[in-house]
């Protein structure tokens, strides 16, 4: 618990900026993790690129070749890949035995309320909630994120 000028805090200042640093990443991450869905319910004849070709007059006179969309990338410090069985398919048919489907989930649900809490101040140290996660897995996981920043090219 530390003290500010406004109140209490369960955090000093160098954790809440390692927090406000995870939980843009974190956002990051289910972004991807959504443009993947988006990219997965698309049947593979429709995951194309087709540019217009315009005239002088800016009036789309037809298209060029269509271009593989490629597969959009996925955080691994926050989201996995992993393949259940599903019983229904995208048309809504039922399968009795099943197949096998990918999916990608996200963890770290923690780190908004996380960076909430530590964004707001309580007037009593008695209503201070502490984290209940411990500041060496908060380093592990800055580190994978930058690491992974580094790597995108992406800030």
């Amino acid at each position: 618990m530390f003290q500010s000028r406004w109140g209490f805090h369960p955090c000093d200042y160098q954790t809440y900026r390692k927090l406000k640093f995870l939980n843009q990443v974190y956002l990051q991450a289910v972004r991807l993790a959504h443009a993947w869905a988006r990219w997965k319910r698309k049947d593979p004849h429709n995951r194309v690129i087709r540019r217009r070709i315009r005239n002088e007059q800016g009036d789309v006179i037809g298209y060029e070749p269509s271009v593989p969309l490629p597969e959009p990338s996925i955080c691994p410090v926050f989201a996995q890949k992993f393949v259940e069985k599903r019983h229904v398919d995208k048309k809504g048919n039922f399968s009795r035995e099943g197949f096998m489907a990918e999916k990608v989930v996200t963890d770290g649900h923690w780190i908004p309320a996380a960076y909430a809490t530590a964004r707001k101040p309580v007037a009593e140290p008695s209503e201070v909630q502490p984290f209940g996660y411990p500041l060496a897995k908060l380093e592990e996981l800055c580190e994978q994120a930058r690491c992974w920043l580094e790597k995108q090219d992406v800030r």
